[in-house]
């Protein structure tokens, strides 16, 4: 009979836990930290710089300004999604199962195998250890 190797995406689930819901808002502090330190050196950075391209009279400067402007803009946003993403976390019920991504891993596949078996697989997690492949 014809054997076929193929990959397939496995669904990573964790169950929340006191745990779990710590460790993921600490980094998402830490995130939100390295976008605080990231927007106070573009400022630095941007006085500095805005006061060279003046004092040359460079016609850059509007540019320059506008560039600055979408950089801080882009890591704003990126704060204002991980506070959001804190309080969702802070939000969820304990002992429930939440996503936590995707994996991809070989099968080995024939005629006659049921496909749905082989693609809905899922490993869950519980405070970083595997406690069930389904």
């Amino acid at each position: 009979m014809e054997k076929l190797e193929i990959k397939r995406k496995i669904l990573v689930k964790a169950v929340v836990t006191e745990k779990f819901k710590n460790d993921l808002i600490k980094e998402l502090q830490e995130g939100i930290q390295k976008l605080e330190a990231e927007l106070q050196f573009i400022e630095q950075r941007t006085k500095k710089t805005i006061t060279e391209l003046t004092l040359k009279g460079s016609p850059q400067v509007a540019s320059y300004k506008e560039q600055i402007e979408y950089e801080k803009m882009q890591r704003e946003a990126a704060k204002e999604k991980m506070t959001e993403q804190i309080k969702f976390v802070s939000s969820l019920e304990l002992g429930k199962e939440v996503v936590q991504g995707e994996v991809e891993g070989p099968v080995v596949i024939q005629v006659g195998d049921n496909w749905e078996e082989i693609t809905k697989k899922e490993i869950v997690l519980e405070d970083g250890k595997i406690i069930a492949i389904r």
